[in-house]
């Protein structure tokens, strides 16, 4: 996750930290890829990469920002 930044394309990302573990595309450009990654002494953490148009918008552990939920959580209802 320390290489991923602002701005990188999906591809980018995809050569960086391999293929998410799943993908949310919730409308309006909005792509969400969810990652599973291994850190020794703390074990498997989630984390997500947000694209707008193609490119990284936001990216980090799950939980992130001061919130404990899924950030596709939101994203999915409010486009239902």
């Amino acid at each position: 996750m320390n290489q991923v930044s602002d701005g990188m394309t999906k591809k980018e990302v995809i050569s960086i930290l391999g293929n998410p573990v799943s993908t949310a595309s919730p409308g309006h450009g909005v792509e969400i890829l969810r990652y599973s990654l291994d850190h020794a002494f703390v074990g498997w953490e989630e984390y997500y990469v947000k694209l707008v148009d193609g490119k990284v918008d936001s990216y980090g552990k799950m939980g992130d920002f001061d919130s404990t939920k899924d950030p596709t959580l939101n994203l999915n209802i409010k486009n239902r």
